[in-house]
């Protein structure tokens, strides 16, 4: 039973996931921070382009690697982000729209696009590409969103929880707000 305690000290400091049947149950924050990012009340919800805790789209970067390393400030800061490196303005014949590259394999893409809500996974081979540059006018969604300090540690909260299993509170004071 001890070293069962001790390889889940280590796994959770060193920053891995633990399967669903190793974590502790959720708290209360987790709970609120769960439903804040499955659907919010003040715009488009984490869980439309993130997955975490099997729940979500896998659309946007993965936020396991980041929520093991950074700080709540940090996260809050990546949260109220207005714009990311992944987003491409992506130009087609057709017109033009925001999106993020899934796959390439030869001439053949997948690009999640972001100019509806929920993304469209687009299927398109390069000879209908025009360009693909960074797009410099689509905001990040949460950037708008107006969160209070408490919602956004409970979003911190949630994150924490489904990345390592911690049911540390996250207290509204703790994020830099």
């Amino acid at each position: 039973m001890k070293s069962r305690a001790v390889c889940l000290a280590l796994a959770v400091l060193s920053g891995l996931v633990l399967p669903a049947q190793e974590k502790e149950p959720p708290t209360a924050q987790t709970k609120r921070g769960r439903d804040l990012f499955l659907k919010s009340p003040k715009g488009t919800a984490c869980a439309t382009c993130h997955s975490m805790a099997g729940l979500g789209t896998a659309v946007g970067p993965n936020l396991k690697n980041l929520t093991s390393l950074a700080t709540p400030p940090g996260l809050v800061a990546a949260i109220q982000m207005q714009m990311t490196e992944n987003v491409q303005q992506v130009k087609t014949a057709s017109g033009a729209f925001p999106g993020i590259q899934k796959d390439k394999q030869g001439d053949n893409f997948e690009i999640w696009d972001l100019s509806v809500t929920p993304p469209v996974l687009r299927q398109l081979t390069s000879k209908e590409i025009v360009s693909m540059n960074r797009d410099e006018k689509w905001k990040h969604p949460p950037a708008t969103a107006d969160y209070s300090t408490q919602e956004l540690a409970d979003i911190i909260g949630f994150l924490k929880w489904a990345t390592n299993g911690s049911t540390k509170e996250i207290k509204a004071s703790e994020i830099g707000q």
